[in-house]
């Protein structure tokens, strides 16, 4: 599109209608950009009963504490701090639940967002589900806690609560050893 200013259109008088009649590029107005995907606001809690079946397995509900997010870019002492307290705090659960030690186990680890969270990322709290699986190891569940041992640590969102903090649970579901050629 050509432009001219108000002095150039007086001292050359027709050119805006010739420029224009000749077939200049006009603009069209944008259209309103509509988005591929909408945006997820529907919440999927975890269906444990389905995943877990009949499998021994024990739940440790860790208390209102502040937990690692992986997004955050907080001072390492800070987050140092916060992964020994939720190492310790999950020590102590599994200790209080006497939870045995395993030769396979997966742990699943539940995320309960506020109550005025719409939409999150439970794998953004890994952080504190390796903490918390370091403090099962503490607690005698696991001899270590490699690849052999804790078959995974998979996120799951779980269901709103109120509270200062957004919470956490962990699931340890047992694979005893029948799956350990697998």
């Amino acid at each position: 599109m050509f432009r001219i200013s108000v002095k150039e259109a007086a001292r050359y008088p027709g050119l805006r209608a010739r420029l224009d009649a000749a077939g200049s590029p006009k603009k069209k107005p944008a259209k309103a950009r509509s988005r591929s995907t909408p945006i997820a606001t529907a919440y999927v809690e975890w269906d444990s009963a389905r995943e877990i079946g009949g499998a021994r397995h024990w739940v440790l509900d860790l208390p209102d504490t502040e937990l690692i997010n992986a997004n955050d870019r907080g001072h390492w002492s800070r987050r140092q701090r916060l992964t020994a307290s939720i190492r310790e705090a999950t020590a102590v659960l599994a200790r209080q639940q006497r939870v045995p030690r395993l030769t396979r186990a997966r742990v699943v680890y539940v995320v309960k967002p506020k109550t005025r969270t719409r939409v999150f990322d439970p794998s953004n709290w890994a952080l504190s589900a390796k903490a918390a699986v370091d403090g099962l190891q503490d607690a005698g569940v696991f001899e270590d806690d490699n690849a052999a041992v804790v078959t995974g640590v998979d996120p799951r969102a779980g269901r709103r609560q109120d509270g200062a903090h957004i919470r956490m649970s962990l699931v340890i579901i047992d694979q005893g050893e029948e799956n350990a050629g697998v």
